[in-house]
């Protein structure tokens, strides 16, 4: 009877340190197993090289343009089934990579793996599924000036993700598997000033009052991929921000792709000019009061 038992918890034991059987996701708490092929992921940041801090062209993207909160790599066989899903631990977040294995089945095969920060998408199991998601919050990144270029507005961070395709070596061996996370969002930082030229032929005062940016994508991918911005109708206006005799403003707005001359994104700036110094507000009255 004790060989019985010690060989059931044996069994249940295996199961734990394996993974959950209705999700596929290995419990990054409990051991890898030996035997299979292990992968080593590191994750790069979104591209710094081609993210700026505001209005400055040399320096870096700001840090909570690219924190995580938390992230999970997704790992597809050729044919898009999902092999595992991993989990970072905290620790890993900080270092950008963990190493997990995957089964035996999956040495020597081509696998693509697929990381995605700052966003469940759990529901995923299968390659098709987890392209498919698709993320409708824009508003959650945008606010006023001082909340957007301070931290990240939206809750749990920026989304990003990544993918890298590579075939898995042999069993016992590690695989290095590097991924570059990229942002679902760009920034679109607006600085205005008045012209020297305008100021020496006026001698009045022109003060910006706003800026709106409209006819944006209401969605992106949650993968990096193919644009899907779905209607071209998000829309924000800010009231710019005054900093040694420049207004500056700061959006962020999902990927659009190609668009024709007329439906590209707009910028309108609301300004007033005062000649004398004595401007007014002036509102048009609505066609009851005229009667």
């Amino acid at each position: 009877m004790k060989k019985i038992l010690f060989a059931a918890a044996a069994i249940a034991a295996a199961l734990f340190a394996s993974c959950d059987k209705d999700n596929g996701t290995i419990n990054p708490a409990l051991p890898e197993t030996s035997d299979g092929a292990r992968i080593a992921i590191t994750l790069t940041g979104a591209d710094e090289a081609d993210t700026r801090a505001f209005f400055d062209a040399s320096a870096k993207a700001e840090s909570w343009e690219s924190s995580l909160s938390s992230l999970s790599v997704f790992a597809f066989d050729n044919g898009g089934a999902l092999i595992i899903r991993r989990d970072f631990t905290s620790s890993e977040l900080s270092s950008k990579s963990a190493t997990f294995s995957l089964p035996k089945s999956a040495a020597g095969t081509e696998c693509s793996f697929y990381a995605v920060a700052n966003y469940d998408a759990s529901s995923a199991k299968t390659r098709a599924a987890l392209t498919a998601l698709v993320e409708k919050s824009a508003a959650d990144y945008n606010g006023t000036f001082a909340e957007v270029s301070t931290s990240a507005k939206r809750s749990g961070g920026f989304v990003m993700s990544g993918m890298k395709s590579q075939t898995v070596g042999a069993v016992n061996s590690t695989t290095n598997v590097g991924i570059t996370l990229k942002r679902t969002v760009a920034k679109v930082a607006l600085q205005t000033t008045v012209d020297e030229s305008f100021a020496d032929k006026y001698a009045g005062e022109l003060t910006i009052n706003s800026v709106k940016l409209s006819k944006a994508a209401s969605q992106s991918s949650v993968v990096t991929g193919t644009p899907m911005p779905g209607a071209m109708n998000f829309s924000h206006t800010q009231t710019p921000a005054s900093a040694s005799g420049k207004m500056n403003s700061l959006f962020y707005i999902f990927e659009n792709g190609t668009l024709t001359a007329g439906s590209r994104v707009l910028l309108e700036i609301n300004a007033t000019y005062d000649q004398d110094g004595n401007c007014l507000l002036y509102t048009s009255p609505s066609p009851r009061d005229r009667g």
